[in-house]
């Protein structure tokens, strides 16, 4: 968080007498993928086949048909589980990280997902002494070299973009059912000159473009997996009012609760457009000190009530609307990523 907050709207003529203010606060959420409590010890497994050299692969330039080229990329499965291998053993979500990087799987259809059987997974859990398997089953990449003209200015337009599509499943040797996700990323370079040689000779090397996008994709993948912190934007309210006042001057030096304790009180008789005010202070006051249920209350409270204020800016409804849904969705992650970060009972 920020120690101060910092003046987001200045004041108007036609609103004098509020001000806007805004802070940010770090926000946990939930990971896409749940393990259970007792997964302490992970195998991250190729189960990959080849994509084929001839497909995903284009160049579009301008004024030229597309053209596909021939590209191996047999191995980009190696190196994106090795960057999430990295990720994961520096984060320490899990006891033991384990890799095996060459791949489980012997068919040669690339376009049909496999996933390890049952007796594969006990096998390879005792092996590596795993709880649970993450395995790769594909990962597709589309790349494109792209082109435009821009005929005012004179100037070529390159962009390289590229795509990729990763299957994963998560495997238990106790349990035959298969969690299975699919995660996209993309990553993507340009550049621009007067010289259309000049411009295109500044994007990187096809290939070691595609091996960076891959380690992006399995860098990016932590976050799928375990819970993440995130920042967002809350705003606060200011005017005349002595009670408003007194609040902010706490919030600046970080002591929330004493700023409760001020707009809280001065909620007991306030009007309308006043209470919109004060609960709307109190509800990121709340949100601050990891009091959800208050501060989605107040924030419902505040969204009953601002209403009655016209000299508020326009866009302020529509941020207290979005925020009242952001305290719902962290209502309801809560219980999830406590289950994510829970530990396996001692007698497990």
């Amino acid at each position: 968080m920020k120690k101060n907050l910092i003046i987001l709207l200045t004041a108007l003529c036609c609103w004098s007498c509020n001000t806007m203010y805004y802070t940010t606060i770090e926000v946990l959420k939930p990971a896409r993928v749940s393990f259970a409590p007792q997964a302490e010890n992970i195998l991250l497994l190729n189960n990959t086949i080849k994509q084929p050299d001839d497909y995903g692969h284009k160049d579009e330039f301008w004024s030229k048909s597309t053209k596909r080229l021939v590209i191996e990329t047999d191995s980009l499965p190696l190196f994106t589980l090795s960057a999430l291998y990295e990720e994961l053993s520096a984060n320490g979500f899990f006891r033991n990280v384990e890799l095996q990087l060459e791949s489980e799987n012997t068919g040669n259809d690339f376009f049909t997902v496999q996933t390890p059987n049952a007796d594969k997974v006990k096998e390879l859990c005792k092996t590596y002494n795993a709880d649970v398997i993450l395995s790769l089953d594909r990962l597709k990449v589309n790349d494109l070299i792209g082109e435009l003209y821009d005929g005012d200015n004179f100037l070529s337009y390159f962009a390289l973009v590229a795509r990729y599509e990763s299957q994963w499943s998560v495997l238990y040797p106790n349990r035959t059912d298969k969690e299975k996700f699919m995660f996209n990323d993309t990553i993507f370079w340009e550049a621009e000159n007067v010289s259309r040689q000049i411009a295109f000779s500044e994007l990187p090397n096809r290939f070691d473009a595609l091996v960076d996008g891959a380690l992006f994709t399995g860098q990016n993948t932590l976050n799928r997996l375990i819970p993440y912190w995130t920042t967002a934007d809350r705003y606060l309210i200011s005017s005349k009012n002595k009670a408003l006042k007194q609040g902010l001057d706490s919030v600046y030096v970080q002591n929330w609760q004493a700023a409760i304790s001020i707009w809280q009180a001065a909620m007991q008789n306030a009007g309308n457009t006043l209470k919109g005010k004060l609960a709307n202070n109190l509800a990121v006051a709340y949100e601050f000190t990891g009091d959800i249920n208050s501060a989605l209350l107040f924030a419902q409270i505040a969204l009953e009530n601002v209403v009655f204020d016209s000299f508020l800016p326009s866009n302020f409804l529509a941020n207290l609307q979005d925020y009242v849904e952001q305290l719902k969705i962290r209502k309801n992650d809560i219980q999830l990523i406590n289950y994510q970060l829970s530990e396996a009972p001692e007698n497990q």
